[in-house]
C-alpha cells in the first residue's frame, strides 16, 4: 500500500552552473516533492515575492549589491542557506515555509490519494496557477474578452453608414488605447472622460463580459480590504491574492462583502462570475 504522505523541501540544485561570490558557490534554490511515491523538482520561486521585503532584504546582505542580485535570481549559497533556517531570518525563512504549505495544499486540492490520474507531470505550471495574482488575472482576461468583442463590433460595423458612430468610436479604442496598461485603468478613465461613448459600446457588448466587468470592479473596490484583513506581508508569507487563497478564505469573504452592497442574488451572481474566470485554464476545477 502506498504511503500517503507529502514530502515538499527545499534543496539547493547542485546540478546547475553556479555563481561565484568571494569563493563561494551559489546555486538555485529548488524544491523536491514526493507523493506516493511520485517525485518532482520545481524552481523555488520566493524570490519572486522579496520586492515588497527590500528594506528586510538590504539588512540581510548588508547591502552587498552582488549578493543581493543572487537573491533576487533565486540563487543562495550553502553556509546562506543553513543561516536561514537555523535563524530564521525574517522574510526568507517565513516564504520558505509559506512555499512548502502552499504547494502542499495544491497537492492536497488535487486529491492524489484517491485519483487514478493524479501526476507531478508538469506540477511547476499547476504551482503557477495557483498563486499567480487573481487580481492581475481577472483584469488580463476581461481585458482580452473586451478587446475580442470590440474587434467583432468593428467588423461588424466598418460598412454601415448607419452605424458609422460607433464604428468610429470602436476605432478608437482599438488603434489609439495603450493597451499595456490595465482594464480597470482604461475602463476608469474612460469613464470620466467620455462616459458617454462607453455606454454607447457597453449597450453592444455581451451581457457575459458585461457582467464581468461589473463583477471585477466590485472585487477591486476590496482589494485593499483584502490585503489588509489576510495581512500576509506582516507574516512574512507570500503575499499575493492567489487562486488557492480564492479557494480557501476569499471566496467567502468577497461574498459576505458583496452581499452587504448588491443583496444575496448579485453578490452570488458576481462571485460565479468571477469564479469561472478564474477557473478557466486550470485542469479542473475544485471546491
Amino acid at each position: 500500500m502506498a504511503n500517503k504522505k507529502i514530502t515538499v523541501k527545499h534543496y539547493l540544485n547542485k546540478r546547475a552552473k553556479p555563481k561565484l561570490l568571494l569563493r563561494e558557490r551559489f546555486y538555485p534554490l529548488y524544491i523536491q516533492i514526493i507523493v506516493n511515491g511520485k517525485k518532482a523538482q520545481i524552481k523555488s520561486r520566493i524570490n519572486e515575492h522579496l520586492k515588497i521585503f527590500r528594506s528586510d532584504v538590504e539588512r540581510i546582505t548588508r547591502n552587498d549589491e552582488t549578493m543581493h542580485s543572487f537573491l533576487m535570481e533565486g540563487y543562495v549559497s550553502d553556509r546562506f542557506f543553513d543561516s536561514v533556517k537555523n535563524a530564521k531570518l525574517f522574510p526568507l525563512f517565513q516564504l520558505l515555509m509559506d512555499e512548502v504549505a502552499v504547494i502542499t495544499r495544491i497537492i492536497e486540492r488535487l486529491h492524489p490519494f484517491t485519483d487514478k490520474d493524479f501526476t507531478l507531470l508538469n506540477f511547476s505550471e499547476e504551482y503557477s496557477k495557483y498563486t499567480e495574482e487573481i487580481t492581475d488575472k481577472l483584469d488580463s482576461k476581461i481585458k482580452e474578452n473586451y478587446l475580442a468583442e470590440l474587434k467583432a463590433i468593428f467588423l461588424k460595423t466598418i460598412d454601415q453608414e448607419e452605424n458609422r458612430d460607433t464604428f468610429k468610436i470602436v476605432n478608437f479604442l482599438i488603434n489609439h488605447i495603450n493597451w499595456r496598461n490595465t482594464f480597470i485603468n482604461f475602463y476608469e478613465s474612460t469613464a470620466e472622460i467620455i462616459p458617454n461613448e462607453l455606454k454607447t459600446i457597453e449597450l453592444l457588448l455581451s451581457n457575459e463580459l458585461v457582467t464581468q466587468i461589473k463583477a471585477f470592479r466590485a472585487y477591486r473596490s476590496k482589494v485593499n480590504l483584502l490585503k489588509r484583513f489576510f495581512e500576509k506581508r506582516e507574516q512574512g508569507k507570500i503575499s499575493t491574492l492567489s487562486y488557492l487563497d480564492w479557494q480557501t478564505d476569499i471566496r467567502d469573504f468577497v461574498f459576505v462583502e458583496f452581499e452587504k452592497l448588491f443583496g444575496e442574488q448579485k453578490a452570488l451572481q458576481y462571485v460565479v462570475c468571477l469564479e469561472s474566470i478564474l477557473t478557466a485554464d486550470l485542469k479542473s476545477e475544485h471546491q
